[in-house]
């Protein structure tokens, strides 16, 4: 049987939208399926593509209210070009004369926004009914979230986007330079407010005074009264200079003496820039062409087993150089080189069940181990099986969990100590209601967090990749970054 044109029932078609070049009896058939050889079929191409056209202004000629050709619902490119739409391959043309438009679906796959949406509500939400709980003034609330698997959970996370990113860009330079632009000033920033504000409103829940001028205010320790009577609430530690230079040059998990930290969740930061460096080394050494995949994941596990022995040269040399945390960031490659069909299934499955036993050794916690587990599953489904936002219930959500995602490093920042202090705030000022307090902590941590990365993470990262951004448009993964709490 011979090959006829077949014209679906198109809307009404404007100068620039795409057109069908349909082929088939029953389907769109592309040019390029045609022989080349043969040059009956070379013709009926030709001829196809302008009775399409044609038929297109005569529909347009006939009813001229139909609704133009949406693009999102024909996603399909010029003429001559190829795209694989529901497994059919299919050719399309633009009206003469117009520029072609060619649409392109986002690869942002919505299932690790929800992935870690779900991570970073554990972490606050712990943060806050909990950890805050046992702070000096703070009333505590009725219901106690501990389940500390959300910051493991965002590591891993860390650790699978590492390996696609580092392919992709053509310089292990840019892309060390793009992870840091997205970390470093946001951070750094949080680190300056919060040293503000526990100088002047710490202070004053200490019952303290300042010494005169700029620098006892900034700098000096406080005057805090000899006797502050039987009821005083223990004091909390107002940082000083030293405090603020260790934690800007990322050395604050090298001091012993945990009280003198500004916010308990920044001792990921020298973690991921410590990971960040070391995979920016190996990529550029020879062991990448020498090793397997396999060794390196293996080997970087078995030092985040023998690192715990260091603690007893340093207390906090494991954690502060990033070898504690290792085995998360292997974990998140391991189900990328898997989700490619470059590792195995049962290396997979051993350095996963490796993960999970370091997690129970390390937090002792029966729901945490469940749930790091059950989020670990929910990784490798994500990555092989169909996104997520085909679901009717996160699909409905999908605008909010998206947003939440893309503010989620900005509140992984600002949510535990300045979440603290305006606790304390409200404690102190009478608002006893606790659903009320936690809903005003929660609220005021989504508000800070959303304008910290819209004012600060956003536009740094922009003006510090500005001068490379023809490098950076071919080049995505330079500029791109996966950190703790943030999407790539």
């Amino acid at each position: 049987m011979s090959s006829r044109p077949v014209v679906p029932d198109w809307p009404t078609a404007v100068p620039g939208s795409p057109v069908i070049s349909a082929f088939s009896d029953t389907s769109p058939v592309s040019c390029h399926k045609l022989s080349a050889s043969s040059t009956s079929g070379s013709k009926r191409c030709f001829f196809g593509c302008r009775f399409s056209v044609a038929t297109l202004f005569a529909a347009r000629w006939v009813s001229k209210s139909r609704p133009p050709i949406r693009s999102d619902r024909y996603p399909w490119l010029v003429c001559g070009d190829r795209i694989e739409t529901l497994g059919e391959s299919v050719t399309v043309a633009t009206l003469s004369g117009a520029a072609s438009a060619k649409p392109q679906r986002s690869s942002r796959r919505f299932s690790w926004d929800v992935i870690r949406v779900v991570a970073i509500s554990f972490v606050v939400i712990g943060h806050v009914t909990h950890l805050a709980s046992h702070r000096p003034g703070i009333e505590p609330y009725p219901v106690m979230i501990a389940i500390p698997f959300g910051t493991a959970t965002l590591l891993v996370l860390s650790g699978y986007f590492i390996a696609p990113t580092i392919r992709k860009s053509s310089s292990v330079g840019r892309w060390l330079r793009g992870r840091l632009a997205r970390l470093l000033p946001a951070y750094l920033v949080t680190v300056l407010i919060i040293y503000l504000v526990s100088r002047t409103v710490v202070v004053h829940f200490n019952g303290a005074t300042h010494q005169d001028g700029i620098v006892g205010l900034l700098f000096a320790d406080p005057i805090v009264p000899a006797d502050r009577g039987p009821d005083a609430v223990a004091l909390w530690h107002v940082p000083d200079f030293n405090d603020l230079l260790l934690h800007v040059l990322l050395l604050h998990e090298f001091n012993t003496d945990f009280f003198h930290r500004l916010d308990g969740s920044f001792w990921t930061m020298p973690v991921q820039v410590a990971v960040f460096v070391g995979a920016a080394l190996f990529w550029r050494s020879r062991l990448r062409h020498r090793l397997s995949a396999p060794t390196v994941l293996w080997g970087v596990t078995a030092l985040s087993v023998v690192s715990q022995p260091l603690a007893a040269l340093w207390l906090t040399l494991p954690t502060a150089t990033g070898l504690y945390h290792a085995h998360l960031f292997a974990a998140g490659v391991a189900i990328y080189l898997w989700q490619h069909d470059r590792l195995s299934r049962t290396h997979l499955v051993l350095l996963l069940g490796s993960t999970v036993l370091l997690h129970a050794f390390r937090t002792g916690t029966t729901l945490s181990v469940i749930a790091f587990t059950l989020i670990l599953v929910a990784m490798c489904l994500a990555t092989r099986g169909r996104d997520w936002d085909r679901l009717p219930v996160l699909r409905m959500l999908r605008r909010p969990i998206s947003w939440l995602a893309g503010i989620s490093y900005g509140l992984y920042l600002v949510h535990q100590r300045l979440g603290e202090v305006l606790a304390r705030a409200l404690s102190e000022a009478g608002v006893s209601p606790w659903w009320l307090r936690l809903s005003i902590v929660v609220g005021a941590a989504v508000v800070a967090a959303w304008l910290l990365t819209v004012l600060v993470e956003r536009p740094a990262q922009r003006v510090l990749t500005r001068r490379r951004r023809r490098s950076t448009e071919d080049d995505p993964a330079a500029a791109s970054a996966a950190v703790v709490g943030g999407g790539t």
